[in-house]
């Protein structure tokens, strides 16, 4: 159990960011309004990376064992079966993010999301993964003066969920 826990943990903060990372240039590449704003204004970083999180965090879901009889949402979920909590479902739930399909910066709500799970089964390496993401990103928007995508994209397959290359041609910015 002790060795399945690290090596979840290890496997997870090797390629779950990466996977985040491409999903934040390829939907960059694709609003350059949106990088440009935030190159404009890199205190608004933190938040697009919150709602970069939402809407493509890098796991589907994770399964999960009932373990009593339980009424959700109106469904007997009976002990001992089998659940999927998929998180990208739940990350565009429309009655808790309205137009959940779409990017918005200012979301009132925007850290309710579950990219990192939640309750006992919340990412200990959260804190760490949301420094790293804004870094990388504010460090990516201050260097260029834009980017894009300039070649085929490979998506990830499961359990990540979002890109695994994503060949970019970036343009330095003037110093």
């Amino acid at each position: 159990m002790v060795l399945g826990c690290v090596r979840q943990l290890l496997v997870t903060g090797m390629v779950a960011p990466s996977v985040f990372i491409g999903n934040m240039f390829v939907h960059l590449s694709g609003d350059p309004a949106l990088a440009a704003l935030l190159r404009a204004d890199p205190s608004r970083i933190p938040a697009a990376v919150e709602e970069f999180l939402r809407l493509y965090g890098p796991y589907r879901g994770m399964a999960r064992t009932a373990r009593e009889d339980v009424v959700l949402g109106g469904r007997l979920i009976k002990a001992g079966e089998p659940i999927a909590l998929v998180y990208t479902s739940a990350n565009r739930d429309e009655r808790v993010f309205p137009d959940g399909e779409t990017f918005q910066l200012d979301r009132p709500n925007l850290t309710r999301h579950l990219a990192f799970g939640g309750g006992v089964h919340t990412c200990p390496g959260a804190p760490l993964a949301r420094i790293m993401l804004i870094t990388t990103l504010a460090e990516a928007l201050a260097r260029t003066s834009a980017f894009e995508v300039s070649g085929e994209t490979k998506m990830a397959s499961w359990a990540e969920w979002g890109t695994n290359s994503v060949p970019m041609r970036f343009t330095a910015a003037a110093r």
